[in-house]
């Protein structure tokens, strides 16, 4: 049905010449209004009892006036098709450079409702495609970073350390005999044990450092510090005290103490992604090695 409505269009769009879509509809003006008028006025010429000296007379003022009016005719086209063109350079934006448009909602026209619709679904389209691409950087049952999030994220933040930005600390977070809260508890108590980490890791950080869930029960958090601000062992004690305080809600009405095990490394001079989180690593399997409930630094 589509396609019926665009025989003529699909035509003049194949026409070696004019190429522009706005110079086709130009030309089909200029054809359209002034050939008849051509053809009349000579027709009349040639009908009429005039000597030549006056037909040419008469015929170059209509071609001035004619030259005058097409003229005035194609620029008003040409401002008409402004918004057309205008909302094609918007897309193209969107699409090439993520570039949200501007462009005018407040015409009642054919054109003017264009502009609208174009602006309003570029901006829904915007805000869902933001929202997924968070979703897509997010733990579904934590709402922390995902472990691809956390290798982008932390590849950046150990660029921006590396160019003088401030001093980075990673600790790898484990919670203590997670297991047997699944096997006793179940899943949903395991998951409930989960949030209520987070939870208590959130409430003790700034919006500066950020959280991951590297997979299972382990956890990967990013401390940035300045002088200004508490360092980063003070940090992470105040949460190991607060989960100490805080016991975990289960489902089934119980309450379970959770302690973690942890071990943390501070970016120095010359390291990557992988020897500050090797250290950090290496920590964390110290501290379990030592008996669990216990943070282990390597600064």
């Amino acid at each position: 049905m589509v396609r019926g409505k665009l025989k003529v269009y699909t035509l003049l769009s194949r026409l070696p010449y004019p190429k522009n879509y706005s110079s086709k509809i130009l030309v089909a003006a200029f054809l359209g209004l002034h050939v008849p008028l051509f053809a009349l006025v000579l027709f009349l010429l040639l009908r009429s009892p005039i000597d030549f000296s006056s037909a040419l007379n008469i015929s170059m003022i209509v071609l001035l006036a004619t030259i005058v009016d097409a003229a005035v005719t194609l620029y008003v086209l040409h401002a008409l098709l402004e918004p057309i063109s205008l909302t094609s350079r918007a897309l193209r934006g969107y699409l090439n450079r993520g570039e949200i448009p501007d462009l005018p909602t407040g015409f009642d026209d054919r054109v003017g409702r264009l502009m609208t619709d174009v602006q309003y679904t570029i901006g829904q389209l915007d805000e869902v495609i933001c929202m997924l691409e968070e979703q897509s950087l997010r733990d579904n049952l934590t709402g922390a970073y995902n472990r691809r999030a956390c290798e982008e994220r932390l590849a950046e933040d150990v660029a921006r350390v590396a160019r003088g930005g401030g001093t980075l600390t990673l600790a790898v977070l484990d919670i203590d005999q997670f297991k047997p809260i699944n096997d006793q508890h179940g899943h949903q108590a395991g998951d409930a044990c989960l949030k209520h980490v987070v939870a208590i890791i959130r409430r003790n950080t700034r919006e500066s450092d950020w959280l991951a869930r590297w997979g299972g029960d382990e956890f990967v958090l990013v401390l940035w510090d300045t002088e200004e601000r508490p360092s980063a062992e003070a940090t992470i004690e105040r949460i190991v005290g607060d989960l100490d305080k805080s016991p975990a809600q289960l489902p089934q009405g119980d309450e379970v103490h959770l302690t973690f095990s942890g071990g943390v490394s501070q970016y120095t001079n010359g390291d990557d992604v992988q020897e500050i989180f090797a250290r950090a690593d290496r920590a964390l399997y110290q501290a379990k090695r030592d008996g669990g409930a216990k943070i282990v630094y390597d600064l």
